[in-house]
């Protein structure tokens, strides 16, 4: 009886120990990314952003997921590219292997990192220092990343996001 409940309780044990892994980034902290151009600024929106009627599901996804930034009042985003990998950033690849781009949310310090490895992208949620935060937060988890940057591959060409996030006011 004893050796069941061991047995038990070192398979929850196991279980947690592989859910907390699963949360941990995929995507390598890249040393060096804040000397790294930017191409890109954007916004994580505040949450009670009213967003126009004909805004991509995209752009809607990303702010129902990310609306808690900053205790809701958003944050400015900064997009940086590796510079090695420019050129492939112009065309959304195909990409090297290696880190590709990160994206700050200025505020909270919030650092995504999108990964190359073999032609396919990972991703990491990290603070400025290299802390994975990927566990703090359901959508910082490298799973999250990875299903919204799937879903929408007519604007995440290759893991890398086309649409920039203040676009959907232009001209309105």
């Amino acid at each position: 009886m004893l050796d069941r409940r061991r047995a038990g309780v070192t398979a929850v044990l196991l279980s947690v120990v592989s859910m907390g892994a699963f949360a941990a980034s995929m995507a390598s902290y890249p040393d060096g990314w804040q000397d790294w151009p930017v191409v890109k600024e954007s916004q994580n929106l505040p949450a009670d952003t009213v967003l126009p009627p004909d805004t991509s599901l995209f752009i809607q996804e990303s702010v129902r997921a990310y609306s808690w930034i900053n205790n809701g009042q958003g944050s400015p985003l900064t997009i940086r590219v590796n510079p090695s990998k420019l050129e492939q950033y112009k065309t959304h690849g195909p990409y090297t292997d290696g880190p590709t781009a990160v994206a700050i949310s200025e505020v909270d310090g919030i650092v995504w990192v999108t990964e190359h490895i073999g032609g396919l992208a990972i991703y990491g949620s990290y603070d400025r220092e290299g802390k994975d935060v990927s566990h703090t937060h359901p959508s910082l988890e490298p799973n999250f990343c990875q299903s919204c940057h799937t879903t929408y591959q007519d604007i995440c060409i290759n893991g890398t996001c086309a649409e920039p996030v203040l676009g959907v006011y232009k001209d309105k």
